[in-house]
């Protein structure tokens, strides 16, 4: 089945890597970051004996620790366009002092695309999010974390650190963030299947989408709200309205197949009955809505973030205008605690917190709560609770959500 994706706000996928100083060329004046042809540049360097390796060792071509072709371009005279490869708008407020600058860098194969398996995870996520919340089901996450607990209680830290050195203490609390992507990763198993060969979701397949032209590629400064620090965030990514298309299919042979035939029986499977298009939307929405209002509780005008809010009241409406073959839904990076299947459930356990009964000076935290136990909302320096959790989002300098898109089945 051919579908459509259109961007409802930026959507940044990163591919590891991180453009620095030396990468590309900022023009300050026209808002405009151009990437530099590193061999193109370097060829021209050789062929008008400029001496790059001493050059990027100049104290006064470099920003911080790293060197700045956009410093040394201009004390040259040189013009960055005869070397660019592409250049973007970049959505950034104006930069007081000289420091670090890195953008994370979007995927790119032929030109920017919107991987599959990001699509495919944001509709995984949704279906575990549907199928824990369902009354026969809603233990499944409970008891793994129950036994987590369990487990972790039987360690003395005596027994790791005899002389009190604090390294048990650091043990167990890299210990406890690792465990929640694994108790995210046993559960996965339980709904899905053990392995990838028992894994239903093998039936749904959805490919990369067509190549989006380089004009649709922006940098967006992000910051991060409810951070006491101002550190922003440079993130290269697709602009609103961006519209690709891709395909996806549902093996209906792989569904239907009992044990009998082979080592697996995806025709009885649990999660059998939500393999089906419509249903895919319908719960697509039904978790995107979900985690649209856990965002519109925030208090966004603590912050002086009010078009954000309208934003989200914005997504609300595409989710509730869906027809059956349209589904709204957040992948890629930024989405946060509540785009995680765990995010959105935990907090329903009995455990999870103590309230602060209307009054945040009267918030407090017990030891026996899995926030304590997990360290969620901790910060590492003071040690202390943020009395909200989770405490930051992540928004564009213009007030945006990231990651949000509109999928219609063709």
């Amino acid at each position: 089945m051919r579908c459509r994706i259109k961007l409802l706000s930026p959507l940044h996928i990163g591919n590891g890597n991180e453009l620095k100083l030396v990468d590309f060329y900022l023009d300050d004046d026209k808002k405009l970051i151009k990437r530099i042809d590193s061999n193109k540049f370097i060829s021209y360097c050789f062929e008008n004996g400029i001496n790059l390796m001493e050059k990027l060792n100049k104290r006064h071509y470099k920003t911080d620790r790293d060197f700045s072709i956009t410093k040394f371009m201009d004390a040259k005279g040189i013009d960055p366009d005869g070397f660019t490869s592409y250049e973007v708008p970049a959505i950034i407020e104006k930069r007081e002092r000289e420091s670090e600058f890195a953008v994370k860098e979007h995927v790119k194969c032929g030109g920017a695309y919107i991987p599959g398996s990001s699509i495919k995870g944001a509709i995984r996520t949704a279906l575990m999010w549907a199928f824990l919340n369902e009354r026969d089901n809603v233990n499944v996450l409970f008891d793994e974390l129950d036994d987590w607990l369990r487990e972790r209680g039987k360690i003395d830290p005596k027994v790791l650190d005899p002389f009190g050195g604090g390294g048990a203490n650091d043990w167990l609390r890299k210990r406890g963030k690792i465990d929640l992507k694994k108790i995210d990763d046993r559960i996965s198993q339980k709904v899905f299947g053990n392995d990838a060969h028992h894994d239903i979701f093998r039936a749904l397949r959805i490919s990369d989408t067509s190549p989006i032209g380089m004009e649709h590629l922006e940098v967006s400064e992000i910051k991060i709200v409810g951070n006491p620090q101002d550190i922003p965030v440079y993130v290269e990514n697709l602009k609103t309205g961006t519209e690709a298309t891709f395909d996806l299919y549902l093996d209906e042979n792989l569904l239907n197949t009992e044990k009998k035939e082979l080592d697996f029986d995806f025709k009885n499977h649990k999660l059998r009955g939500y393999m089906h298009v419509n249903r895919i939307c319908d719960i697509c929405n039904a978790f995107s809505k979900k985690v649209v209002e856990e965002h519109l509780r925030y208090q966004w005008e603590n912050y002086d973030c009010e078009s954000t809010i309208d934003k989200f009241e914005m997504l609300r409406s595409e989710v509730m205008g869906c027809d059956d073959n349209e589904t709204i839904m957040h992948i890629g990076w930024g989405g946060g605690w509540y785009s995680t299947t765990v995010g959105l459930l935990v907090e329903d356990h009995p455990k999870f917190t103590t309230g602060a009964g209307g009054n945040l000076r009267n918030w407090r935290l017990r030891k026996d709560t899995l926030r304590y136990k997990f360290k969620l909302g901790r910060n590492p320096q003071t040690n202390g609770y943020a009395s909200r959790f989770p405490k930051t989002r992540r928004i564009t300098i213009e007030g945006e959500p990231i990651g949000w898109v509109k999928i219609t089945v063709e």
